[in-house]
């Protein structure tokens, strides 16, 4: 009769192992692209707002209070949306727009 401990500890196939990456993996993608995209909109926000003549103070802790809302919201729609990679690259493709408008608007005044 084997080892019971023997017996009870059976090895990881190769297919959950990689599933368990991918899925850590993707958890961790899901959380830096909601944080690109976060980042981006408080930034503008805060550029919105004090051009439409808020204390930039004022102006930065509301997008601030903003991106402290949407950031876990982002990442449960990530993780959670059918069609995820899709989403994602839409979303990494709006950040990057937000940012170069950014880089837009501060050059410009």
């Amino acid at each position: 009769m084997p080892n019971k401990e023997a017996r009870l500890k059976r090895p990881v196939s190769n297919t959950a192992a990689r599933r368990g990456r991918q899925r850590a993996l993707w958890l961790l993608l899901a959380m830096l692209l909601a944080y690109l995209f976060t980042w981006a909109l408080s930034a503008q926000l805060a550029l919105v707002l004090a051009w439409l003549g808020q204390a930039r103070s004022e102006a930065v802790l509301s997008s601030s209070l903003v991106a402290f809302v949407s950031y876990p919201a982002l990442v449960l729609w990530l993780l959670c949306a059918r069609r995820a990679r899709r989403n994602a690259l839409w979303l990494t493709a709006i950040a990057l727009a937000l940012l170069a408008l950014q880089r837009l608007l501060v050059e410009a005044g």
